[in-house]
């Protein structure tokens, strides 16, 4: 997993990405409080913390009714003000071990991971044999990229207490950040081992499987088992949801979306992930509503913005609306790389090709192997006609993706514009290889055989894109994609081959033979000219 500097230029939190989403964002981190030369003035008016607030009265230079009162606070999820008792404590008495790793945990619960470092520092100074410490250390590590550390303190706590779980799991963690993706699952397996009802390994081992080794399929039970043990919790059903979305599941994918959204209706990462399934469906409308949900509870949310645009763009042709949704996204988080790609995509739709160009550089600088980034630029140069410059970016396309079917048709788009209808061909050939039901890939080797005036192999390729965009191919996936721009182009070509083949009759020296072949490719090309409705 990749770790960027934050603007404060500490490193960022640990972040778990899934199709672009960020499922596990986190807000801003937590001052350091201070702790007070005199007992503060932290009691709670709540009847609950009578008592303790009058030990704390009665005994004000002692450390333990802080401790005490801390943990009551921490218990009632009142984390500042345990924090408050608990320097007031430590102050009273600096080597009170709990009471530092009481006010660590608090602090990474607050996701404030250094301060939680720094206190868990403390604890194994006080205590250096104490196997807890360590791997809770270690997930502190993790959560802010420093792998290392925390692969370290993993081992030591494993060599401290070898039949602790969460040792392994936070070395599994680690392993993950550093590439060594076999091992960790290796190290959740012994999690899992050592505690069977450990749902968070079975989640953790999941994503590594699906997402990771894409193994998706034994991922999904993992998920499953996650789910058992703990159903009332959202994101197993999000992970379990994203992993189906990529099976093509997408009935069942909605289906844990939903489930996500009732357990926590306030979740605004929850709609974000049901927005992302309802667009895959091609249900921009219900998508859109997601992603307002989501913005409304929680306004900074730049992923929020992001996807809305591109499902604006993409799907409601709102282009202008899209770009303003961009732009948002890209105040609030400028290294969004993905927020450049969908406003080069919508500047482009909106024939705005200088605009394009400079998202998708932008895309480029900031990650060279973000193929997408090249695709839609050499998409853009190929509409200007510098075909030099589409036909580098579609040539690297292919040496990153060498079985990519759209790169073969661009680049074959090309080579037509180069009147190179030979190698056109063969690009076309490979793009159907590589996506046998590629409609457009068929429509541009039927023009390309129509310029080399092979009519009747371009006829059949003609049938062939006709079929596949009104899903009517045999074996071909149902799709609830609007085909009706790709049918205009079909019937416009058939317009033009019916021209040419009149052409070629009237061209044709008598008694040539070749006449009644001419008459036969027209009028079997004649038989499908009624123009297809467009709604």
């Amino acid at each position: 997993m990749d770790y960027k500097e934050a603007k404060h230029g500490g490193p960022t939190p640990r972040r778990t990405l899934i199709m672009g989403i960020d499922f596990e964002r986190f807000g801003n981190w937590v001052g350091k409080i201070t702790s007070p030369s005199s007992p503060p003035a932290n009691d709670d008016p709540d009847s609950a913390f009578r008592e303790y607030n009058q030990a704390v009265r009665l005994r004000p230079k002692d450390a333990e009714p802080y401790y005490k009162r801390a943990l009551a606070y921490w218990k009632a999820e009142k984390r500042e003000q345990a924090i408050l008792d608990l320097d007031q404590a430590i102050q009273l008495k600096p080597g009170h071990a709990q009471a530092w790793l009481k006010r660590g945990l608090i602090h990474a619960e607050l996701k404030n991971y250094p301060a939680a470092v720094r206190d868990f520092d403390k604890v194994i100074l006080l205590q250096p044999n104490e196997a807890e410490t360590y791997w809770r250390r270690a997930l502190a590590y993790v959560e802010f990229g420093q792998d290392q550390q925390a692969l370290r303190d993993a081992d030591r706590a494993i060599q401290l207490r070898s039949n602790e779980p969460k040792a392994f799991m936070a070395r599994g963690l680690a392993k993950i950040n550093l590439g060594d993706y076999e091992k960790a699952v290796s190290d959740f397996d012994r999690a899992i081992a050592l505690a069977p009802d450990y749902a968070d390994a079975y989640h953790e081992r999941g994503a590594v499987k699906g997402f990771i080794l894409k193994q998706y399929e034994s991922a999904i039970q993992d998920f499953d088992q996650a789910i058992r043990i703990q159903p009332q919790s959202s994101k197993f059903y999000i992970t379990r949801g994203n992993a189906r979305l990529h099976l093509r599941h997408y009935e069942e994918a909605l289906h844990d979306f939903n489930h996500a959204v009732a357990l926590r209706p306030n979740d605004a990462e929850a709609y974000l992930a049901r927005g992302v399934i309802h667009r895959k469906m091609h249900k921009g409308e219900a998508a859109i509503r997601d992603f307002d949900k989501a913005i409304a509870l929680q306004p900074d949310f730049a992923e929020a913005f992001s996807f809305r645009g591109e499902c604006y763009s993409s799907q409601l042709k709102k282009h202008d609306q899209a770009v303003q949704d961009l732009n948002r996204a890209l105040e609030l988080r400028p290294d969004l790389i993905d927020a450049y790609f969908q406003r080069g995509n919508a500047y482009r739709r909106l024939e705005r090709p200088q605009d394009a160009l400079l998202d998708y550089f932008q895309v480029i600088q900031r990650d060279p192997n973000f193929v997408g980034g090249y695709q839609e630029r050499g998409r853009v140069y190929l509409t200007l006609g510098q075909l030099d410059r589409a036909l580098w970016d579609f040539n690297h396309v292919i040496q990153i993706k060498a079985h990519d079917a759209q790169s073969y048709l661009n680049r074959g788009l090309v080579y037509m514009e180069m009147k190179d209808y030979e190698k056109a061909i063969r690009d076309f050939d490979e793009a159907i290889n590589f996506k046998p039901h590629f409609a457009e890939a068929f429509l541009q080797r039927a023009l390309a055989l129509g310029r080399q005036e092979k009519l009747e192999q371009a006829k059949t390729d003609l049938d062939a894109a006709d079929k596949l965009a009104k899903g009517s191919y045999p074996g071909q996936r149902q799709s609830s994609v609007d085909r009706s721009d790709l049918l205009e182009k079909i019937h416009q070509a058939r317009d033009e081959f019916h021209a040419a083949a009149k052409r070629h009759d009237q061209l044709a020296p008598p008694f040539t033979g070749d006449k009644e072949l001419t008459n036969s490719i027209a009028g079997g090309l004649g038989k499908s000219t009624d123009r297809p409705s467009i709604k």
